[in-house]
């Protein structure tokens, strides 16, 4: 069943607050494993009359000297109203101070173009190796990067 959005407050959790966090991605996205490494970014009902509640989160992970946005996930109830959209607005205040990777899925390509990431075929030794890893004939993964301007670093 598809709920409407009740407001939402977008926060940048530290230690302390990724409890919660490790049940949203456990109840809707098992296989995901945040670790304290990562930077989480969430968006949460922020209606005073219910329990705060994550609708939708993503992680930065660092991959030596670069990022990997990782487990962009939205709350099955909470699909396609915008949330994964919201995060990306935040999000790109984050990206524009770092050289970002990910792996997208190819029907998730065109989403992530709209916020300036590009496909690439190469990319630094850990990242290329990452998405060795990941990318297969029964999941294929488009890799990509953050570029929002034209003549971003080609590997």
């Amino acid at each position: 069943m598809k709920l409407s959005p009740p407001p939402v407050t977008a926060q940048w959790l530290n230690d302390n607050e990724r409890r919660e966090v490790k049940l949203f991605y456990r109840r809707h996205l098992p296989y995901a494993r945040p670790n304290k490494k990562e930077r989480i970014l969430t968006l949460s009902s922020s209606d005073p009359a219910s329990d705060t509640e994550i609708l939708a989160a993503v992680r930065l992970r660092t991959i030596g000297q670069f990022t990997l946005l990782t487990g962009m996930l939205v709350a099955p109830d909470y699909r396609g109203q915008q949330l994964a959209h919201q995060l990306m607005q935040i999000l790109n205040k984050a990206l524009e101070k770092e050289m970002t990777f990910l792996f997208a899925l190819p029907h998730l390509a065109p989403f992530y173009r709209q916020y300036g990431f590009v496909s690439q075929h190469q990319a630094p030794k850990d990242i290329e190796q990452l998405y060795q890893k990941y990318n297969s004939k029964h999941k294929p993964l488009i890799l990509m990067t953050y570029c929002p301007t034209q003549g971003c670093q080609q590997y």
